[in-house]
């Protein structure tokens, strides 16, 4: 049965996919409707759409009464567009993965991944996946700031910093703090959005750039490394860790909020499964160890070096080190 549940486990994640796509979720926001009014809603055939409608019942996305449907407390929650969690973005981030997971087989056998990482995105692509990390971010903050103490420091940068929602939120707890965000310009177009939302606009500097060819400035207290090193190769990684370092003050602290392997390498399964990601997706990117992380921090000259799981909702493992 689990051979059959892990082969076929792409049914459920298209069936999600095509509810989303269908804006189902959204059209059910607040209201249920019955088959007949989403299929002309959705310009959809009924047979088929009531094949997907039953499949999202039975993996509980929705609930039904007869051929009427509702959202349920999940799917009203995370994926409608007027939740402040929508995660909506995010499957559609899924979604156009798809089709290069696919090319996994010949990715392993060759080298070549099937599919690159920041090739052009259209503006709603970048809005869809900015705002959805964006919403993953919020319910993830808290565990993010409350876990380093960043009392006394003045500059964070946040390097890649995708809508720069932690480098608000830090701000945010810490009156004395400012920040620098940088990421490429076109999720700059977002994450300048998210600061003007908060009122942040003095105090978070968004900087468009390239953190791997581009300077990263100068007295920084605190750096930002978050969802970005599993797609580096580990040469790059030192590198980026070495201009890290060059760029921050004595007693400044790194942290690196990142899906790790355990020392082992034999879990989580997520991070694992974000590994095979990369090697999709990138040419150089992979899945790393705390141990592997850890070594390259002490390489570089960082001290004090830890690595923490970090507390749900955060999937994460925090790795942290200082220059003193």
């Amino acid at each position: 049965m689990r051979v059959m549940q892990v082969a076929s486990a792409y049914w459920q994640s298209c069936a999600l996919h095509a509810a989303n796509r269908l804006d189902v979720f959204n059209l059910l926001d607040g209201q249920a409707k019955d088959l007949d009014t989403l299929t002309r809603e959705t310009e959809s055939d009924r047979r088929c759409l009531g094949a997907l409608l039953s499949a999202l019942v039975s993996m509980d996305f929705l609930d039904r009464d007869g051929d009427t449907f509702r959202n349920n407390d999940f799917s009203q929650t995370f994926l409608t567009q007027s939740s402040k969690f929508y995660q909506g973005g995010i499957v559609y981030m899924f979604e156009n993965w798809y089709e290069a997971w696919g090319g996994l087989y010949n990715t392993v056998k060759t080298g070549t991944p099937s599919a690159l990482m920041h090739q052009a995105y259209s503006d709603e692509e970048t809005r869809n996946y900015m705002m959805g990390m964006h919403n993953r971010a919020l319910s993830q903050s808290d565990v993010l700031t409350d876990m380093i103490d960043l009392s006394g420091k003045t500059q964070l940068m946040d390097v890649g910093c995708g809508p720069a929602t932690f480098a608000v939120k830090f701000c945010e707890k810490y009156d004395g703090l400012k920040a620098v965000a940088m990421d490429r310009e076109q999720n700059l177009e977002i994450a300048k959005e998210i600061v003007d939302q908060y009122g942040m606009q003095d105090r978070v500097e968004l900087r468009a750039g390239d953190y791997n060819t581009d300077s990263l400035g100068s007295g920084n207290d605190a750096m930002l490394l978050s969802s970005m090193t599993n797609q580096e190769s580990p040469e790059n990684i030192k590198k980026l860790l070495r201009k890290c370092y060059e760029s921050m003050n004595k007693d400044g602290v790194i942290m690196i909020q990142e899906q790790l392997l355990h020392a082992d390498k034999k879990g989580p399964q997520l991070a694992a499964l974000i590994g095979v990601n990369q090697i999709i997706n990138t040419v150089g990117g992979s899945s790393y160890s705390t141990a592997e992380m850890e070594a390259m921090l002490r390489e570089v000259g960082f001290v004090d070096i830890e690595s923490r799981q970090m507390a749900p909702p955060s999937p994460f493992i925090m790795v942290t080190g200082y220059k003193r």
